[in-house]
């Protein structure tokens, strides 16, 4: 089974725990960052989709950006520096590393998966906003959302007819 990097920003606490696993698993540079949202109080941990079609491995010349079943990696020994990856990625996640002439993102800590370990950010996260879970439970979550929603509309509108007559 598949398992994503499922982000819920209702859980975040806006503590950065996530943004420094990262920095520790990656040379001092972070591939997630923590925005807080004001207008609905909110935080977003934000990082790569590791999108099934993704439009930073089609756009690159080199191939350097390649997805596996596991997520979208970048292979630096043939990554020329291009940028074409960063225009390409709606999501503004692929960023250029100066002194290396590289691009870098997200790699999922590779080499924790390697070790059957889940990525520093979701092993990291105390809210649980994070979490490294196969595609079927993401399903779960979402439907379970998505009954709540209804459960809600439903007992709404009961009451707004109750209240009616």
């Amino acid at each position: 089974m598949v398992k994503i990097l499922y982000v819920d920003p209702k859980n975040c606490i806006s503590c950065r725990a996530c943004e420094v696993a990262c920095e520790r698993e990656h040379e001092g540079i972070s591939h997630i960052d923590v925005y807080p949202v004001e207008d609905v109080e909110i935080s977003v941990p934000y990082t790569c989709r590791h999108c099934e079609n993704a439009p930073c491995v089609t756009v690159c010349p080199t191939k350097a950006l390649y997805r596996t079943d596991s997520g979208v990696f970048v292979n630096y020994l043939r990554c020329i520096g291009c940028r074409q990856c960063i225009v390409a990625c709606p999501f503004g996640i692929p960023k250029f590393l100066d002194i290396h002439k590289v691009i870098v993102k997200c790699d999922l800590c590779r080499h924790r998966l390697i070790r059957n370990l889940p990525p520093a950010c979701a092993s990291t996260c105390p809210a649980e906003a994070i979490s490294f879970i196969d595609e079927d439970e993401v399903t779960k979550i979402k439907r379970g959302v998505e009954l709540s929603k209804i459960s809600e509309a439903v007992k709404t509108a009961r009451t707004l007819s109750y209240l009616r007559t």
